[in-house]
């Protein structure tokens, strides 16, 4: 079968000096339309009247819902494929494997500052990241919080299905590696529905065209968090993010969309990009794009 994932190449990391807060508080409104069936796990089993036991989906209240979690780690994931944020990985042996220039500070004006240092850190090595200020980190609250998503009445539907079972990821890899260090933010590429392989792992999907809305809680973002936050959302079209499991056999590709306002936020964003920038996103693109999607697995 062909390789079910690609690589975006980790950006140089440049501390962000940020800028004026122009988004003090606020809500974006948006809807997610499943384009391939997606499941995320309940963590129960059910059995059904054939006695087939299966990963139910999650729900609130009999709704499904695509958690917050699912969709934030997602999206941030891309934010800082396109971006020239700050990476760190709390794991020792595999933080080796993240190009210097990717982890290292400096200071404002350009020389080095020395080693990250999450706890005890001076002024002058403060993380300066423009998705971390974002998103979070050690010691710091999100500025952008995501609702759970619902399923909209009558605009979904539920089917069990059985996929291949899925194994976790081994970062040490050789195809995750060039030269000694990681090749970059790893994303799976969308299949067309139909090429989706079968296996005796049950789970509950929701099936392809099901609706789903919410909305993105945001407070004090600059004006190029703002177009970041849209891009990555999806919202100008360019690509189509994917969530929940079974990404490797072509499940879990989504459509974001919300009102005029953010999508233009969102065209900006590739507008304004530096050139090294706008490359990532073509490479994304290519990834991530619904419009690339396979239509065979050989």
């Amino acid at each position: 079968m062909i390789r079910p994932y690609d690589f975006v190449p980790f950006l140089r990391y440049i501390p962000y000096n940020g800028g004026k807060i122009e988004h003090k508080e606020g809500k974006i409104p948006i809807r997610v339309k499943t384009l391939t069936p997606i499941h995320i796990s309940s963590g129960e089993y059910v059995v059904d009247y054939k006695s087939i036991v299966y990963k139910e989906f999650i729900k609130v209240n009999d709704v499904p819902v695509i958690p917050a979690t699912s969709l934030k780690g997602c999206i941030r994931s891309i934010a800082e494929s396109i971006s020239n944020s700050y990476l760190y990985i709390y794991d020792k042996k595999r933080n080796k494997l993240i190009p210097e220039w990717k982890i290292k500070l400096y200071n404002d004006s350009g020389k080095k500052a020395g080693e990250n240092k999450i706890k005890g850190q001076n002024k002058e090595e403060k993380i300066k990241c423009i998705v971390c200020d974002m998103f979070g980190q050690m010691g710091q609250k999100s500025k952008v919080l995501i609702s759970d998503l619902k399923g909209i009445d009558n605009k979904y539907r539920l089917e069990i299905k059985g996929i291949p079972p899925s194994f976790g990821p081994n970062p040490e890899n050789e195809y995750y590696l060039e030269n000694g260090k990681y090749k970059g933010y790893k994303f799976y590429r969308h299949g067309i529905n139909g090429i989706q392989p079968k296996g005796n792992i049950f789970c509950e999907f929701v099936t392809e065209d099901s609706w789903f809305e919410g909305e993105i809680i945001y407070r004090n973002l600059t004006e190029d968090q703002m177009q970041l936050l849209c891009f990555s959302l999806g919202l100008s079209g360019d690509f189509n993010p994917k969530i929940g499991y079974g990404k490797n056999y072509f499940y879990g590709s989504i459509e974001v969309t919300s009102d005029d306002k953010w999508v233009e936020k969102a065209n900006q964003y590739k507008i304004n990009s530096n050139p090294g920038v706008r490359k990532n996103i073509d490479i994304l693109t290519s990834i991530l794009s619904f419009k690339n999607a396979l239509r065979t697995l050989e």
